[in-house]
C-alpha cells in the first residue's frame, strides 16, 4: 500500500488535540451517598465485566478518536498496488480458421488461446476491451467493454468458423481502431512473421500468442472424381507436412449409403507428396475420401466430391494445339477432335472446345474459348492473379508464364488477369474464354492444366440440382426459385440436421465447417459441397513475443487502486455509532 498526499501527515495532531482536551476537560467530584440497598447487585456487575463498563463509559472518547485517524488516513489519499495489462486501449484479435484446431495432447491451438484470454480478463483491472474476429469480414464482437462477466461471457463463446483468416485486412482494420492514446494489440493466432507487422504507430504496442511446439500433418490436398463408361475413376494426392515417414490407410466411401468402395494401406516419405488413382469404381452420386493416419489436424484429412450427370462428350476443335485433347485424356473426359467448320452444326449436346469467338453467340452448348480468331495478341509481362472463382478450386495459376494476351471482350466477367490485363473471362452464359493461345503459355509443362479444364468441363456440365463447390462462410448470389412464393429455403447437413434458412433473392452463405449439405425447399432440392481452403491444409507453428513501445516488456504494468472511498464510508458508519451513543446517553448529558 502507499499514499498519495504525504503533506497531509500533519492531520494526525487533531486525534492528539482531541485527546488533550479530554484530559483538561471538567471532571466531577464523586459524591457518596448513604445507601446499601442496591449495593451486593453493583458490586457483583462490576466484578463481572469491568472492561465493557470502562468501554461504556469511554465509548464516546474512543469513536471520535478512530473517526480522527481514519480521517488523517483518507486526506493521505492511500492506495493499493496492482499488476495489470498494459495500455490505456486493449484490442484482442482472435483467429478462428480451421488451422486453429491443430495441436496435440488432446487440446487445439483454439482452446489453449481461449484458456489464455479468460486469464487476462483477469488482469484488466477494469479497462475496456475490444474484441475482434478475424475472417473475410471483421466482425467486432465487444468494443470498449469493462464489465469482465460479459468479456468472459465472449471468450466462452468462440467456435472455429474453417474460413481464412486474412490477416493484411484484419491489420489495417484494427488500426482504424486505434485512438490518440497508449494501445495493445493481442493477435491469438498460429503464426505471425514480426515483418508483417505495422510498427509506424509510436504508440501501439503487438502482443503475439503463437502456436508452440512442432505440428505434424497429413492432408488430403487434392480429391476429385468423374463418371467414364457407367464406372468411377477418382484422383487423390497426399502431402506429408511433417519431418518423418507416415503410415495409414487411404478409404472412399459412397455417399448414398455409407458403403465403403475402396481401400488402400498408404506410406507418405516425409516432406513429400503421394498422388493415387483409382478407377473402376462403383457408380455413386458423390464419394468422400478419408485419410486415416495419426497427425495433430484432422479436419484435412477428409474430402468429398458430388457425381452429378454430365454431357456424353467434348468436342475439340482441330485447330488448337493437341495438347488441349491430351489433358482432355488424362482426366478420362470423353473427348472428339472436329473440324472447325463442323462444330456449328454439332447436334449432340457436349463442350466445345475452340477459338472461334463466333460460337459464342452461335452455339447452344457450353463453349471453352481458348484464343481467338479476330483479333491479334500482344506482348504481356506480369504475374497471373486469380478470383476466388471454382475453376480454381484445384489449378493454381501462381507460376504461370503468360507471353501474349488478346484483347478482353467488354461486359465480361474477369477470374484471372496478367499485370491487371483480363486473362480468362466468363460470359453471362456461364462460357469461359482464354485470352491466349496454349502456344502463348507454359501452362501445359503445370499439373494445373488438365486440372482446370476438368474442374471447367464439371462447371459447365454439371445439372441444375448441384450448387457447386463453396469455401466456409463464402457468399454468393444465386438463383433459386421455389415450388411456393416467398417460400423459405433451408440448409441441412449431411446427417439432415438443421443449418440456416434464407429467403428468395437474398445471398447465400455456405456453412462454416466443411462437407457436403443441401438446400430444401419443399420438394426441391440442390446439393453443394463446402471445401476447407488449401491455405488451410497447411498448419505453421510460431511462437509468442511482444513488440512495442509498452510501459515494459512483458507488456504489464502497476495500476493504483484507490482506498479513499473505504476509509470514508468507514467514518460515516462511526458517525453514526457516535450519534447513537450521544442519543441513549441524552444530548444534555
Amino acid at each position: 500500500m502507499g499514499f498519495g498526499q504525504l503533506g497531509f501527515l500533519w492531520a494526525f495532531f487533531i486525534p492528539f488535540i482531541v485527546l488533550l482536551y479530554y484530559f483538561f476537560r471538567k471532571k466531577y467530584t464523586d459524591q457518596p451517598i448513604s445507601s446499601t440497598l442496591f449495593w451486593e447487585t453493583v458490586m457483583k456487575e462490576t466484578k463481572v465485566s469491568p472492561y465493557l463498563q470502562y468501554l461504556q463509559r469511554n465509548a464516546l472518547f474512543y469513536l471520535q478518536i478512530l473517526a480522527l485517524i481514519l480521517l488523517a488516513f483518507a486526506l493521505l489519499q492511500p492506495y493499493i498496488k496492482s499488476r495489470a495489462l498494459a495500455g490505456e486501449q486493449i484490442i484482442w484479435m482472435v483467429d478462428t480458421s480451421a488451422s486453429m484446431l491443430a495441436g496435440s495432447k488432446n487440446e487445439s491451438i483454439f482452446k489453449q488461446h481461449k484458456r489464455d484470454m479468460l486469464v487476462l480478463s483477469e488482469q484488466l483491472e477494469g479497462k475496456p476491451v475490444t474484441l475482434l474476429k478475424m475472417g473475410e469480414e471483421p466482425t467486432i464482437l465487444l468494443r470498449e467493454e469493462r464489465d469482465l462477466s460479459k468479456i468472459q461471457s465472449a471468450i466462452n463463446k468462440l467456435e472455429v468458423e474453417y474460413e481464412q483468416e486474412h490477416l493484411p485486412k484484419m491489420l489495417d482494420f484494427t488500426q482504424s481502431l486505434v485512438k490518440g492514446e497508449d494501445t495493445v494489440v493481442y493477435l491469438f493466432t498460429d503464426h505471425v512473421d514480426r515483418t508483417g507487422l505495422p510498427l509506424e504507430n509510436e504508440r501501439l504496442s503487438w502482443v503475439v500468442k503463437g502456436s508452440e511446439g512442432p505440428l505434424e500433418n497429413v492432408s488430403i490436398l487434392r480429391f476429385g472424381a468423374n463418371k467414364t463408361n457407367q464406372k468411377i475413376s477418382a484422383l487423390a494426392q497426399l502431402v506429408n507436412d511433417s519431418s518423418k515417414e507416415k503410415t495409414g490407410r487411404f478409404l472412399i466411401t459412397s455417399i448414398d449409403d455409407n458403403e465403403l468402395i475402396y481401400s488402400e494401406p498408404v506410406s507418405i516419405p516425409a516432406k513429400e507428396t503421394l498422388s493415387l488413382s483409382m478407377k473402376e469404381l462403383p457408380l455413386a452420386s458423390g464419394l468422400k475420401a478419408i485419410l486415416q493416419i495419426d497427425d495433430d489436424y484432422q479436419i484435412d484429412n477428409e474430402s468429398t466430391v458430388l457425381l452429378q450427370s454430365q454431357t456424353s462428350q467434348t468436342f475439340v476443335d482441330n485447330q488448337l494445339h493437341q495438347l488441349v485433347t491430351a489433358a482432355f485424356q488424362a482426366m478420362s473426359i470423353p473427348v472428339s477432335s472436329v473440324p472447325s467448320e463442323q462444330l456449328s452444326d454439332l447436334s449432340e449436346e457436349g463442350i466445345i472446345v475452340t477459338n472461334q469467338t463466333s460460337l459464342l453467340e452461335t452455339a447452344t452448348s457450353p463453349v471453352l474459348l481458348i484464343g481467338r480468331n479476330d483479333e491479334k495478341a500482344h506482348e504481356v509481362n506480369g504475374v497471373v492473379m486469380t478470383e476466388r472463382d471454382d475453376v480454381f478450386a484445384y489449378a493454381s495459376l501462381d507460376d504461370l508464364y503468360v507471353s501474349s494476351l488478346y484483347p478482353p471482350f467488354e461486359n465480361y466477367e474477369t477470374i484471372a488477369r496478367v499485370n491487371e490485363e483480363p486473362f480468362i473471362q466468363r460470359s453471362q452464359k456461364g462460357d469461359l474464354i482464354v485470352l491466349a493461345d496454349v502456344q502463348m503459355t507454359d501452362w501445359p509443362l503445370h499439373p494445373s492444366f488438365p486440372l482446370f479444364l476438368w474442374s471447367t468441363a464439371e462447371q459447365m456440365t454439371t445439372n441444375s440440382d448441384y450448387l457447386g463447390i463453396f469455401s466456409p462462410k463464402e457468399k454468393k448470389s444465386i438463383s433459386l426459385v421455389a415450388d411456393e412464393e416467398d417460400a423459405e429455403w433451408e440448409v441441412f447437413s449431411e446427417e439432415n440436421e438443421y443449418i440456416s434458412s434464407l429467403q428468395q433473392g437474398s445471398q447465400f452463405t455456405a456453412p462454416a465447417k466443411p462437407g457436403m449439405y443441401s438446400l430444401r425447399s419443399g420438394d426441391v432440392e440442390k446439393q453443394f459441397v463446402v471445401l476447407l481452403e488449401q491455405q488451410e491444409k497447411e498448419i505453421r507453428t510460431g511462437s509468442s513475443y511482444s513488440i512495442g513501445t509498452s510501459s515494459d516488456t512483458t507488456l504489464k504494468e502497476t495500476i493504483q487502486t484507490s482506498m479513499v472511498s473505504w476509509f470514508l464510508l468507514l467514518i460515516i458508519l462511526l458517525l453514526l455509532a457516535e450519534w447513537e451513543v450521544q442519543r441513549r446517553r441524552g444530548l444534555t448529558n
